[in-house]
């Protein structure tokens, strides 16, 4: 039945960034499709949160607060979700964030070594955390969240989207180096997505909303996107979890663009 090639049932996904925006989406999403799920994030009450969401709809989900720079951080969750379900089938490598602002010239090393620390180094991290399980599991489906600044332009970006781009190279490579054990490797780039991280450029100084700013924010970059219109965390997710599931069995070292048509690179 061709729907059920969608799902992903008896599988377990591990998701970074889930306390929040793309990453919940994705855990929760997975979570409808079938998967158990690790559910981490380094805001322990956010993710926990996630993993109470889920097991209310009737999932199963467990918690863990992990910092993505901590390769000990994400052996020792990736071991944990391992001994609890016996296996790791998908990670979701979502966790991420604009760290700096300004020009590569006048960056400072301190503020280009975080962005490569959150935005690639992270990644890595995690490939490494599950991919051992994953062969020996049989396979599995690694997600890894790049950015539509990878393919237009992103001046005063630097330290976000050198390390993005680089998250394309990672997945290339290790699509080839472990396409032969099962394991498939993808990424997932965004567009303008209504998250918290776009929420950056019209929230107020006590945290709120400027509902007006926010409009205006939207439409001028809604004027830019075929579609018209920001895209939401759950047609990130969607992606992902297609991705995750054997409907694409036979995708590996790709580029899943969900931008509204913002970029069409040949």
């Amino acid at each position: 039945m061709l729907s059920a090639t969608f799902r992903v049932d008896g599988r377990t996904a591990l998701v970074t960034g889930a306390g929040s925006g793309i990453g919940r989406a994705t855990a929760i999403e997975l979570a409808a499709a079938g998967s158990a799920v690790g559910c981490a994030d380094i805001d322990e009450q956010s993710c926990r949160s996630c993993a109470e969401e889920i097991t209310a709809q009737g999932g199963t989900a467990f918690s863990y607060s992990l910092d993505v720079r901590s390769a000990a951080d994400f052996t020792s969750v990736a071991s944990n979700l391992l001994e609890r379900t016996g296996r790791i089938d998908i990670l979701a490598n979502v966790a991420g964030a604009i760290m700096a602002r300004g020009p590569v010239l006048s960056m400072r090393d301190d503020e280009f070594e975080e962005g490569l620390t959150l935005n690639l180094k992270s990644f890595v991290h995690g490939c490494r955390a599950v991919g051992a399980a994953m062969i020996i599991g049989g396979g599995g489906s690694i997600i890894n969240v790049s950015s539509g600044t990878v393919d237009g332009r992103a001046p005063n970006l630097g330290a976000y989207s050198i390390p993005k781009a680089g998250v394309l190279q990672l997945t290339r490579t290790l699509a080839m180096e472990l396409g032969r054990d099962g394991v498939r490797v993808n990424t997932v780039s965004p567009g303008y997505i209504s998250t918290s991280m776009t929420a950056a450029h019209y929230r107020n100084a006590d945290g709120t909303v400027n509902v007006e700013q926010r409009n205006t924010v939207d439409s001028e970059h809604s004027a830019e996107i075929p579609l018209g219109r920001p895209g939401q965390a759950r047609e990130v997710a969607t992606a992902v979890t297609f991705l995750a599931s054997d409907a694409s069995s036979y995708i590996t070292g790709q580029i899943i663009r969900v931008n509204g048509g913002l970029a069409m690179p040949l």
